[in-house]
């Protein structure tokens, strides 16, 4: 192929030559012409056409001549200007930048993407993959796409700014956000790839990220109630608790002030957050080894902390949500909320009943308002209902019918522990039409209806969850510990750990709600196998309140031998409790654990807990968990005689409850792949109480 450059002027200029030649034939026949048809002589008429000729010509060749040395200036100033831009982008241009084929090979690169390579001899021809981590292939996907790159958990919690992170990569020391741009060329596609620096944006991120501002609230949640046993002064333990908080602060680079009696707000930095993350809040267990009186009680603090909120007041808020949540929880333990969830930390002490007279006092006076403004009530616990969950929302009815708002109680009609529990109360006149099913209690559900969940506090376990999502006024009164935030935060939540049962916190209320007298004996009897089937016939979970409950129900005319009969069972009860007996087996040396692959039938989870209680009274036994495959989901109890927190066991395999009694259902799982699940979890809670 020849080299020769293609000039587009040397066609115009040979242009004026043609024009003479034609003007000259065309003078010539003129001339023929006007000598042949006219008298004009040859010389006169030769001599004018030479004058037309000759000023014509020089006419076309001024024109001409000016026309082309125009397009020759401008012609010559575009090559200047296209050589110009593309010098500027291959030598001054501060962009590193690079042209590469449909495969990833790279044929052009300015000097800026020359210096980025650094110690490669030459890029020419290189994958781009070798030049940067990424192939062409992950650069086009960012160009079309915003979705983000796989990280760790703790690149998760950063807040990141760059949000098309699959076109970032590195080069050397540098860090460069790529755009990639299609290009055209005689026929074939090729790809410009703009490399931009964002070294310095990336480690402002960083740092934006490290600095961001984390709240806490800290509370002291146990010394009135050590003072109120141990009957001593602990005024020098509770300086020995700040000291240590302030010191604890001081470490983190953080700010701690005591805004009232024991309870602390501290503001310290996401970068600190991590470093009590990754040592799982041991300054509750520097606190921990504080004791006080003669029985050495250890005193305990709550916390919640959490980084979410784009201001500081949005942030204030969500650390008192948490706190509220670490209380609720039973104590002596760190709620942390960032944004990937929640996260718990501590929780190794049994919780104390440290709920007042008073406190009880204002939940009934401000749950009989609200029951009373409403049109109607709805009661609910969770799905199987057992004698707790029942005689709560027993309680609760008797409540609203005391205060003339009509209520219904929806419930499972066909459970067993339904019919066992209210044979005598359903003879009543009150009692004939209240019990209803979710369909019908769906249908009683209205704009003014009060929904009061009781015995649950996890809306997804609830008799009727869709129900609760529709409700616009919500009361929840529970024992259970709290595991999650409310999706809608109900107008009054009750939630205590420490009480023994549901019906130990609503017998409280009906006793400063309703006259002495106005309590049946047939809502008594329910009330009462409530609190006898969550203490075990007053042996596990009880505190001088549980009594205080009991007693107020016996004087209401509950007898405890009628409401053991609910617990009879019936031979295929005593025939699922039975296979769990020949698979018991003892796990490091202080953990039973049974299996059964059960009946088929709905008492299996029954059975199951009765297998845990039994477990825990062989000798040595700290805590049991009984596991019974039901369908495809394996439902596992757990019970602990206070040394070992079932609950934090269990909460590491999708469950929940209390620190000794606590339940998990493990869905699409066999027995062999949920025990040894368990047998994990088991491993990871003892490691933590052995590194503590």
């Amino acid at each position: 192929m020849s080299n020769t450059r293609f000039d587009p002027f040397k066609k115009f200029e040979e242009l004026p030559s043609l024009v003479y030649v034609v003007l000259a034939v065309l003078c010539l026949a003129v001339h023929v012409l006007l000598c042949t048809y006219t008298d004009i002589s040859v010389a006169v008429c030769g001599l004018i056409l030479i004058i037309i000729y000759t000023v014509a010509a020089f006419i076309i060749h001024l024109t001409v001549h000016k026309r082309l040395s125009l397009f020759r200036i401008a012609s010559d100033a575009s090559e200047e200007q296209n050589n110009g831009v593309i010098y500027t982008f291959r030598h001054l241009l501060r962009i590193p930048y690079a042209v590469v084929t449909e495969k990833g090979k790279i044929i052009t690169v300015n000097a800026a993407m020359k210096n980025a390579a650094g110690a490669k001899p030459t890029v020419f021809n290189t994958d781009i993959k070798e030049i940067c981590d990424l192939s062409l292939e992950s650069l086009m996907q960012a160009a079309t796409s915003g979705e983000e790159n796989t990280e760790s958990d703790e690149e998760k919690e950063d807040i990141e700014i760059l949000k098309d992170k699959n076109a970032i990569c590195s080069i050397g020391d540098k860090i460069y956000h790529v755009d990639c741009h299609p290009l055209y060329s005689k026929g074939k596609l090729f790809y410009l790839l703009m490399f931009n620096d964002i070294t310095e944006l990336q480690q402002l991120s960083i740092t934006h990220r490290a600095e961001h501002t984390a709240v806490a609230y800290i509370v002291i949640d146990n010394l009135d109630e050590i003072a109120q046993y141990a009957k001593v002064n602990y005024q020098a333990e509770a300086t020995q608790v700040d000291n240590i908080l302030q010191d604890w602060a001081k470490s983190l680079g953080g700010i701690i002030r005591e805004y009232d009696k024991h309870k602390y707000v501290m503001l310290f930095s996401r970068q600190s957050l991590r470093r009590c993350a990754k040592t799982k809040f041991e300054i509750l267990d520097a606190i921990r080894e504080i004791h006080v009186g003669d029985d050495s009680m250890p005193i305990t603090v709550s916390m919640g902390v959490t980084t979410i909120g784009k201001t500081l007041a949005e942030r204030e808020h969500e650390a008192l949500v948490c706190l509220d949540m670490a209380l609720q929880r039973g104590g002596d333990q760190a709620v942390m909320k960032n944004e990937t969830g929640i996260f718990y930390f501590g929780g190794r002490t049994k919780s104390q009943q440290k709920r007042s007279g008073g406190h009880s006092r204002v939940i009934a006076t401000k749950l009989c308002s609200m029951i009373s403004s409403a049109s109607n009530v709805i009661v609910m616990g969770h799905s199987n209902p057992d004698f707790d969950s029942i005689g709560a929302c027993v309680g609760i009815a008797a409540l609203s019918m005391h205060l003339g708002v009509r209520v219904k109680i929806v419930t499972n009609l066909n459970s067993e522990n339904f019919k066992a529990c209210t044979g005598r109360l359903t003879e009543l006149a009150d009692y004939k039409n209240i019990f209803v099913d979710d369909v019908v209690g769906l249908g009683e559900s209205e704009f003014g209806t009060l929904l009061v969940i009781v015995d649950a506090n996890n809306f997804r376990i609830l008799e009727a969850p869709e129900i609760a999502a529709n409700s616009f006024k919500t009361a929840v009164i529970d024992h259970h510990i709290k595991k999650e935030e409310f999706e809608n935060e109900p107008q009054l939540v009750y939630i205590d750990p420490s009480a023994s049962s549901a019906c130990e916190l609503i017998s409280e209320i009906l006793e400063f709600s309703i006259p002495v007298g106005t309590l049946r004996k047939e809502e008594a009897n329910v009330l009462m196998a409530g609190i006898m089937v969550d203490t075990q016939n007053f042996t596990r979970t009880v505190g001088t309140r549980t009594f205080a409950a009991a007693l107020y129900l016996r004087g209401a005319g509950a007898s405890p031998e009628y409401a053991r009969t609910f617990f009879e069972q019936a031979f295929e009860d005593y025939h699922s409790e039975a296979l769990f007996g020949t698979n018991a087996e003892i796990y490091g040396d202080q953990i039973a654990i049974t299996t059964s692959e059960g009946t088929g039938s709905a008492h299996d989870r029954v059975a199951a807990a009765k297998a845990a209680d039994k477990l825990l009274a062989v000798r040595n036994v700290n805590a049991a968990f009984a596991l019974v495959l039901l369908g495809n989901t394996v439902h596992i109890s757990g019970r602990s005689n206070g040394k070992i927190n079932v609950q934090l066991i269990l909460e590491r395999v999708g469950g929940g409850g209390h620190f000794d009694v606590a339940g998990a259902a493990m869905k699409d799982s066999g027995l062999e792949e949920a025990k040894a699940r368990l047998l994990a979890a088991i491993d990871e809670y003892m490691s933590d109480i052995s590194n503590h």
